[in-house]
């Protein structure tokens, strides 16, 4: 009897075990670097079915991923071919963006116009632009160049620009029958911003400089991107932009960090473009070390401690995470602070993907050495994205290409925005994010949202 119960504790020792092993990382060593991105980028193409059955081609399930979403996991995939060199997925990432391409090749979707915004298409368009800056293999005929894609998307931005309210800027939706239209929000803009930088750095025209010197001019004299370099979310045009949603989401911040990024690198780190990327990565503190002993660890302030991230929000730190390894690339002032939180964040990601069959299904909460029972599309990708980015010094730059022919730049329109000060708090007709978002959960969350990661949370608050 001693020696059944024996066998019996050593079988569930062994089980327990088994049950917590998260993927294997070594910050310090490319090899496990390489298997464990490999591993966890499996993991966001399990989750696809573009390729199946009763998928459609180019996007992750709807319900729950919207169309933007799918965008950024492909600009994951395409950052995870450069910095580790897997070519898996290649002919997957080409027959998923042909098929999102749009008839006038810009990313601009008929099928999508119920739920594409300036900043769903922009997801799309960073993946082209990235594919350009890596030479990434082209499209076969008769599609046009990388480039021309995102000079395609470019300008319908520029088409978009409204000066009739808020002295310019980009609405958050393009079509007038979505919730939203009269929302201008920092991501559309600051992707608009970000995509002006890096094909002025990829092309030499500086049209797109005079582009993003007039993007950045009208979010900070809005209030959109503080004194202080916080990034606020959004603004109302039906109150003439004169109150701001004072949400910050990760991406915000991202997209301008690495737009400024590019431009002090593309004018040699002359002022205020190295000022304003200094000030946009210090302003990334209010999404690091949630607690005392989460040093340095990424998280989504506005609601990942409370467990209220909507499908959207829990793919946010993603695109920071992304842009900031590029930031250190680009802008090697930053890399210090920013390999510091790239490697803890790698670590809470590594010990939290110990979910699912397999125990390698990543969770969200990266600062709790476990799983928090959450799975998705979202988690997925943020994990692959803090793994693969500790590699970024052992990458090649974006390249440019200063010879490439593009149609000449439409001509920059006249902004006279001026500072407001004392700006009251958020509209409440503005909308953040797409409208109904959070009522869209994955199936995985609505399944699974266990009383033990709440419990582990409030432990990891002592």
């Amino acid at each position: 009897m001693l020696q059944f119960l024996i066998l019996v504790a050593i079988g569930l020792l062994s089980f327990l075990a088994r049950d917590v092993a998260s993927i294997v990382l070594d910050v310090d060593d490319t090899q496990s670097i390489l298997e464990a991105a490999a591993l966890t980028a499996r993991g966001v193409i399990d989750l696809y079915n573009g390729n199946q059955s009763g998928g459609t081609p180019g996007k992750w399930p709807f319900p729950p991923y919207y169309w933007w979403e799918s965008g950024g996991a492909w600009g994951g995939l395409m950052e995870y071919w450069h910095y580790t060199g897997d070519d898996s997925y290649v002919n997957l990432t080409q027959e998923g963006l042909i098929a999102q391409l749009g008839p006038k090749y810009d990313f601009n979707v008929p099928a999508e116009a119920f739920d594409t915004g300036n900043d769903d298409q922009a997801f799309w368009v960073f993946v082209a632009m990235s594919a350009a800056e890596y030479s990434f293999p082209q499209l076969p005929a008769p599609y046009p160049s990388w480039v021309r894609i995102v000079s395609n998307a470019w300008e319908d931005y520029v088409t978009r620009w409204n000066s009739s309210r808020c002295n310019g800027g980009l609405k958050w939706q393009f079509n007038p029958q979505n919730a939203g239209y009269y929302y201008k929000n920092s991501v559309s803009n600051g992707a608009f911003f970000q995509l002006s930088a890096r094909l002025a750095r990829f092309t030499g025209n500086q049209t797109y400089v005079l582009w993003a010197d007039t993007i950045w001019d009208w979010a900070s004299a809005i209030g959109l991107v503080d004194n202080i370099y916080n990034v606020f979310d959004g603004t109302d045009e039906t109150i003439n932009c004169t109150g701001i949603d004072h949400h910050q989401w990760t991406y915000n911040v991202g997209v301008f960090l690495y737009g400024a990024a590019v431009l002090q690198n593309y004018t040699n780190g002359s002022s205020p473009w190295i000022e304003r990327t200094a000030g946009l990565l210090d302003s990334t503190n209010t999404f690091i070390s949630p607690f005392r002993n989460a040093s340095n660890i990424l998280f989504e302030a506005q609601c990942e401690l409370s467990m209220s991230c909507n499908v959207d929000q829990l793919s946010m730190k993603a695109y920071l995470i992304r842009w900031m390894a590029a930031t250190s690339k680009l802008a090697p002032f930053s890399a210090g602070r920013i390999g510091e939180v790239l490697r803890a964040s790698a670590q809470g990601a590594a010990a939290s993907c110990t979910g699912g069959g397999e125990n390698n299904t990543c969770g969200s909460k990266w600062y709790i050495e476990g799983w928090d029972g959450t799975t998705g599309l979202g988690q997925q990708l943020s994990a692959l994205e803090v793994m693969y980015s500790l590699l970024v010094n052992e990458t090649n730059p974006p390249a440019t290409y200063p010879d490439v022919s593009i149609l000449p730049a439409p001509p920059l329109p006249t902004i006279t925005a001026t500072a407001t000060e004392g700006l009251p708090t958020a509209s409440g007709i503005a909308r953040p994010l797409h409208d109904g978002a959070a009522i869209i959960q994955s199936r995985a969350q609505n399944k699974i949202r266990p009383l033990v990661a709440a419990f582990i949370t409030s432990l990891a608050v002592m």
